[in-house]
């Protein structure tokens, strides 16, 4: 029976597995897309005499297209393909950050009316997915409707996540002030507890808990990769790496990790064409 779901698995949904790997490659691309975003910024109003509005939008541009394109060859492809959905989800990390903060700047309204605002948003999606799917499992991401409510899900997630890290990181009137490194534990450890109950708690697959503390967790990624990443950037030995000495690190450990995911991933399709299902 676990041979026969994992293959069903392997054939039919268009999202990965839920596993170690899948934490791991989420924290780290969350930290590149943090440290990548300001690096591309900083190397592009470089080159047009320090203009940051125009850092921003090429930014903007470039990961958004790269985005797009990933995202659009992940939902033509019959099922999860590693290199197409990992790679969406790195350029969404990027390309959410340079949003967020050129959102943040430009409204120059408190942080915490943001991440007030995205949590509804956040809502209003899994009320929408559900409306219309009447399903909002992560393990049955089979058609092109639930895919798509799965990836804007997504994109809201990281939205909250990227506000809610600089709310509880920064010190303005509004904000709680932790600091990188403080917010990154606290964040942290509120993320190692729900992955301990998710793994001995053992919540029913698709119930409210599972569904819940999934998305608890994928929202939590951003926060604590983007926290240690301008950690390391900015305050670490006085911020002796900086944002594009980060970056360079920080795609070297995403790239491993992914290595490590297409490997999985062809094992996993050699046994589903050795054991056909009917």
């Amino acid at each position: 029976m676990m041979q026969e779901k994992h293959i069903s698995n392997y054939e039919w949904n268009k999202v990965p597995a839920v596993g170690l790997l899948f934490w791991i490659a989420k924290l780290i691309s969350t930290g590149m897309g943090e440290s990548v975003s300001d690096a591309s910024n900083n190397i592009l109003k470089g080159m047009f005499g320090g203009n940051q509005v125009i850092g921003a939008l090429l930014t903007i541009l470039w990961s958004g297209g790269l985005f797009g394109v990933f995202l659009f060859k992940q939902k033509r492809a019959k099922r999860y393909h590693p290199i197409y959905y990992w790679g969406a989800v790195a350029l969404l990390a990027v390309f959410g950050t340079v949003i967020a903060d050129s959102l943040t700047a430009a409204l120059g309204v408190p942080i915490i009316y943001l991440v007030g605002i995205t949590t509804v948003l956040m809502g209003l999606c899994f009320f929408l997915w559900y409306r219309a799917t009447q399903n909002l499992s992560i393990h049955q991401i089979r058609n092109s409707k639930r895919e798509t409510y799965y990836w804007i899900t997504v994109a809201v997630s990281f939205a909250l996540g990227t506000l809610m890290g600089d709310w509880m990181g920064d010190h303005s009137t509004f904000d709680l002030g932790l600091g990188y490194l403080t917010a990154g534990y606290v964040l942290g450890a509120i993320f190692l507890g729900v992955l301990v109950y998710r793994l001995m708690g053992h919540p029913r697959e698709n119930g409210v808990m599972e569904i819940l503390t999934f998305w608890i967790a994928y929202v939590l990624t951003r926060p604590i990769g983007a926290s240690f990443s301008d950690y390391f950037c900015y305050r670490w030995d006085n911020g002796v790496l900086g944002n594009r000495e980060m970056s360079m690190v920080f795609i070297v450990l995403f790239a491993s990790v992914l290595v490590a995911i297409v490997v999985k991933y062809i094992r996993e399709k050699h046994v589903a064409l050795a054991y056909p299902t009917e």
